[in-house]
Order: C-alpha cells, then structure tokens, then sequence
C-alpha cells in the first residue's frame, strides 16, 4: 500500500483507511477554505473523496448531522424524479455513516464532486437562475419529509430574538467598542420589533417549520465547470427544522449582494433587482407550490431580516473581541455588520419593486 499526505498526519491516515479499506492506494491532501471543520482531499485510484471533522466546538452532537444528512440522502435516492443531487457519504463497513477518532471526534467520508466550481459571486442571470431552481428543488424534497424526525444541530440557529437578546447583554455589560459602534447599535434600535418578524408569524400559524438547508449562501453550490449549470448544494450540516423563508433570505442575502460580506465601502453595497427577480422567479416555478398566501407574503420580511440578523451577529462578536468569526484584523467584524446593515438599508429602499417581484413571480407560477 502507497500513502502520501502533505496535510494529514497519521490519526487522519488511519480514519481515511477504516473508510476506504487498508489497502487502498491514497494520498491526503488539505482541502478548501472552510473555517470550521478540518478538511481533506483523500485521492485514490477509484476517486476522489472529502474527508472532514466536525467541529465539536460548533456542533456539540455532530452525529445528529449524520443522521440527518443520511436521512435526506436516502429520501434523494427515493425520489430520483426530484432530480437532487447530494454528495454521496461513504460507510463504513458496519453500515455507520461516521467514524470516531481517539479523541473522540467524528469524521466523514463524502463523494468529491468533481470537476465543479464555486462561484464568488453570480456572474449572469443564467446562474441566478440556477440558485433560485437547485434552491426550489432541494425544498421540493424536504418538503416530503417529517420535520420532527430530523434533529437540531445548531441550537438556536436563525432564531433572531436570541442574536438580539444576547447583543443587548453585551451592550449592558459596556466595555470597549461599544461607544464606537454607538451608529450601527442605533440602526439595530430602529428597527428592534423585525427581529421577531418570523417568530411572531409561527406563533400565529402562518408558517411552521420545515426541513431546510440553513445556508444555502453561494459558495456553498457547485456548478458545473463548462457552463452556468449548478450541480448542488453542500455543506449539509444545517440541515434541521427550520424555515424556508431562512434558506431564501440567505440565498438572496448572499447572492443580490454583488460587494460581498466584506466590501471596503458599506455605502456602495445595493440589493440587485434583477438577480432577486430571476432567483424567485426560478424558485417559484419549481417550488411555489408549497407555500400558501402568508408564506408569500412573509418573504418580503425574511429578505430584509437575514442581512439584519446577520449584522447583528457581526456587531456581537466584534463587541466580544471576535470570538465566533474568524478575522484577520480587530474591526473586520464591525465591518460586516456595517454591510449588513447597508444592505437591510437598501432593501428598505427597493420594498415596494421586491414585493412585486415576489408577487409577480408566485402568481405567474400558480397560473394552470
């Protein structure tokens, strides 16, 4: 047996090898930008592979992520018409979908889907499209499933109230920073009663929870490298109960912002219209059916309060000295939460052409 590894050490070998078989022919190489699980490319002579470790300190069970991944997968093979591409896991030979290391940790084996690439943003409205149709698909298929037999893997996800409420905290205990971040801690003041805008909604009945990807950003889709196709979404260790209305405000969030999270200039980021418009008008066509009028209408307040949440986040961690968002200098989350804020600010602009963007593109799809 041949092994090489420029990036993994013997422990990584060995958890690679319980997957593949002792005898595979391997090399181990680092992997990808992720900032939280360690990541590997495990090559052999059969295919290429993703080798990960979940991060304990991020996911305190990381085997409900197994389950759950594991659970979607088997529901994509069932409804191959769906046409939801997954990377495949790999088992071991007892059927278990991970392994424990030493320690303890839990590592995966995945399908590297390749050739594919990763879009830093979108480039043309072909691949708007594409977002708004693999974004509608995927909800398509975990609309087959019972939310209450996937587990929670990140408590407390995109629940709002709780960002605010620990940001009030921080701010009550005063400390350095705050002073300077008096003007953005001032635009969350203004607009505190959004932060329950979803909440509120499933406590009245108007929408309940699904299973969903829980972020579905751009750089977590692979598209095909020869033309705009998208191929799927990775990054499956969100998946739990939430709502739809989380996954489309990411998936605008992340892709209508053409500056990206961490543009030098807060006062030049702008919501895009036209890349909103053809990602729900794709997501509609594919997915529309599964929302009723209040869903509809609650899409306009998710697409203003992701970048709202989001911001909130940023704010909170810089206060508390970056401790969650990795920075490569002291103010670079403050940063974030500015073009957060920014893009909140011009989606207030752009409220009544993104209602009706919405609206247009729901109606048209429930014409017969």
């Amino acid at each position: 047996m041949q092994e090489t590894s420029s990036s993994g050490n013997a422990a990584t070998l060995d958890v690679a090898r319980r997957f593949l078989g002792a005898d595979t022919t391997l090399e181990i190489l680092g992997f990808g930008n992720g900032l939280i699980n360690k990541t590997f490319r495990v090559d052999t002579p059969e295919g290429s592979y993703v080798l990960q470790r979940i991060n304990p300190a991020v996911f305190p069970r990381p085997e409900r992520i197994m389950g759950n991944i594991a659970r979607l997968q088997a529901a994509a093979a069932r409804h191959r018409e769906l046409a939801v591409r997954l990377p495949r896991l790999t088992y071991l030979p007892d059927g278990s979908a991970y392994a424990r290391d030493a320690d303890g940790g839990i590592w995966r084996l995945m399908e590297r889907i390749h050739p594919s690439r990763v879009l830093r943003e979108i480039e043309n409205p072909l691949q708007a499209l594409e977002v708004g149709r693999t974004l509608g698909r995927f909800h398509r298929l975990a609309a087959l499933l019972e939310a209450d037999a996937f587990e929670i893997t990140l408590p407390g996800f995109h629940h709002t109230p709780d960002y605010l409420a620990a940001l009030d905290d921080i701010v009550r205990a005063g400390g350095a920073g705050v002073e300077e971040a008096a003007p953005e801690l001032g635009f969350v003041e203004q607009r505190r009663d959004l932060a329950t805008a979803l909440t509120d909604a499933v406590e009245r009945g108007l929408t309940a929870p699904r299973v969903i990807h829980g972020d579905p950003k751009i750089d977590n889709l692979l598209f095909d490298v020869h033309s705009d196709r998208a191929l799927c979404l990775i990054d499956l260790d969100t998946v739990q109960p939430g709502l739809v209305h989380h996954d489309i405000g990411d998936s605008l969030r992340s892709c209508c912002n053409r500056l990206g999270e961490s543009a030098g200039n807060a006062p030049a980021v702008t919501f895009d219209l036209n890349l909103c418009e053809a990602i729900v008008n794709a997501y509609a066509q594919e997915a529309g059916g599964l929302l009723d009028a209040n869903e509809i209408a609650l899409l306009y307040p998710a697409i203003r309060l992701i970048p709202f949440e989001l911001g909130i986040r940023f704010l909170a961690d810089h206060l508390q000295g970056d401790r969650y968002f990795a920075v490569t200098e002291r103010g670079q989350n403050l940063r974030k939460a500015r073009i957060q804020f920014a893009l909140v600010a011009d989606i207030e602009r752009k409220q009544a052409m993104i209602r009706r963007v919405v609206d247009c593109s729901f109606n048209h799809a429930r014409r017969p």
